[in-house]
């Protein structure tokens, strides 16, 4: 190889190392026109945050880097959100300045049949570990010396989390899963949008904070983690709502499918010491649900139309 040649190749390497970063992320159709819908949220969703007690948030502008972040998450939504999405979603914000526990909305916007989403812009570059931990810490009370509780979803962002959770709210809605209290995820589990049958309503997993109840001394959680674990619900935020029940087992579904999410939570001592571990996705009662999640799933378009 002459010297010529061997310059040549040096310099694509350079030149190749320099601009790759540049180069533009290839996306489907569908997910390039659903990034064209993000955009400032309507002034309703400003106000209902607001009324929240949201003071000083403000619209994100989102970066190239975020912009291809968000993308990807988008794209490795299941075809029915991505459908649903491509026809229902008129807006998609990331706002700045608001607080942890204020993480999104899911709303119907001016149009009718239409939705926007809007997110906590600092969810972008958020792990998944750290959002569920800090998620499920706000439910307990500290105790001197006492145990502590973390999440971990090894490896895995929260921004598709996220994304896909919301955007099954969306499905929701548009097919009316939960309106007539029919629908196999919620037919055992539900009597209304917010109230659980027995022997749920009475389990100690509808004793926290998303049931409105009090924070619980943590060295209780193990007790509701015990509960949860005969439960049919995937996480302690299902039992908030039948919406929030029907996104959840979805989410956490398609992280376990696809992502190979092996979410675990840990009561470890303070010390760090393991007190006892539970792994969600494999409970007894939660893996029963999955064979409804997958005819959800592969619902078709004509389907959803109907149901529009």
């Amino acid at each position: 190889m002459s010297w010529f040649s061997l310059f040549m190749v040096w310099f694509a390497v350079v030149v190749g190392a320099v601009f790759a970063s540049e180069i533009p992320i290839l996306f489907d159709d569908k997910t390039k026109l659903l990034l064209g819908r993000i955009g400032p949220p309507s002034k309703k969703v400003i106000q209902e945050f607001e009324q929240a007690g949201m003071k000083g948030i403000r619209y994100h502008e989102v970066t190239d880097a975020e912009r291809a972040k968000i993308g990807a998450a988008l794209a490795s939504l299941p075809d029915l959100q991505q459908r649903i999405l491509f026809e229902h979603l008129d807006r998609l914000s990331f706002l700045d300045g608001m607080p942890g526990e204020g993480t999104a909305l899911t709303a119907p916007s001016g149009n009718v049949g239409s939705y926007s989403i809007t997110l906590r812009a600092s969810i972008i570059d958020e792990s998944l570990s750290d959002f569920l931990t800090a998620k499920e810490r706000r439910l307990f009370s500290a105790v001197k010396d006492g145990p502590e509780v973390t999440v971990t979803a090894e490896g895995q962002n929260a921004l598709p989390f996220i994304l896909l959770h919301e955007s099954t709210h969306v499905v929701d809605n548009s097919f009316g899963i939960r309106r007539g209290l029919s629908h196999p995820l919620i037919v055992h589990i539900w009597k209304g949008s917010h109230d659980l049958k027995d022997p749920h309503s009475s389990s100690l997993v509808a004793s926290t904070g998303f049931r409105g109840q009090s924070k619980i001394p943590v060295d209780h959680a193990q007790s509701i983690y015990d509960a949860m674990e005969k439960s049919p619900f995937v996480s302690l935020y299902s039992t908030a709502a039948a919406s929030e029940d029907i996104a959840e087992l979805v989410a956490w579904y398609h992280e376990g499918q696809y992502f190979n999410a092996g979410v675990v939570i840990e009561i470890s001592t303070a010390q760090g010491k393991t007190i006892k571990r539970y792994k969600p996705l494999e409970f007894p009662r939660v893996v029963e649900r999955y064979e409804a999640v997958k005819k959800l799933l592969s619902m078709p378009s004509s389907a959803m139309a109907k149901s529009d």
